[in-house]
């Protein structure tokens, strides 16, 4: 087994931990760069908050765009089950 695969195993509600924890990071890196070129003199947590919340609707917009089948997509009923490996 991979090593991804067995950083994929810990699950919290269905959603693998590593792939929540890396989502987050990365639209926590994304809002603070727009933060530091575009919007320096508003408060930073904002984008912090914003990143955090937004993270879930933007990877189910992406899974969708991209037609990867999630579990969480198929319970919203946006897509199919996804095959096991």
């Amino acid at each position: 087994m991979s090593t991804i695969a067995n950083l994929r195993k810990p699950k919290i509600f269905g959603l693998a931990v590593f792939d929540l924890v890396v989502a987050v990071i990365g639209m926590i890196a994304i809002f603070l760069a727009m933060w530091h070129w575009h919007f320096p003199k508003l408060n930073p947590w904002h984008f912090v908050i914003a990143a955090v919340l937004l993270t879930i609707p933007v990877g189910i917009v992406i899974h969708i765009i991209f037609g990867v089948d999630t579990a969480l997509n198929s319970r919203l009923g946006l897509s199919e089950a996804p095959k096991s490996p």
